[in-house]
């Protein structure tokens, strides 16, 4: 999600939930061309907070949510679900969404 933000044109808004290899590499630096709001759990063994922190500070224009949860907080079909944390970052993308698509 975070690569399509940044590469692909005709994007309104992009929502990455705990996306893995957009905290690294070269990917903090990439330009998103639409509004980004992404999701993090701050106990994701995969996607180190300092990562993270070093993401926001890259890039102050978009939203980065963290929540006391782990990699795959979202998907009820995972022993890491989190209800509370999927109901929050659930609610923040559709109003997320509500304000940037057409």
């Amino acid at each position: 999600t975070w690569r399509a933000a940044c590469t692909l044109s005709g994007l309104s808004a992009a929502a990455p939930y705990y996306g893995g290899g957009m905290t690294v590499g070269d990917e903090p630096a990439r330009h998103p061309t639409c509004p980004v709001m992404v999701h993090f759990g701050n106990q994701d063994h995969w996607i180190p907070m300092d990562t993270v922190e070093a993401f926001k500070k890259a890039q102050p224009g978009v939203q980065v949510f963290v929540y006391e949860a782990n990699h795959g907080f979202n998907c009820d079909q995972r022993g890491s679900y989190n209800e509370a944390a999927a109901k929050l970052a659930k609610q923040r993308t559709l109003d997320f969404f509500d304000q940037h698509l057409a």
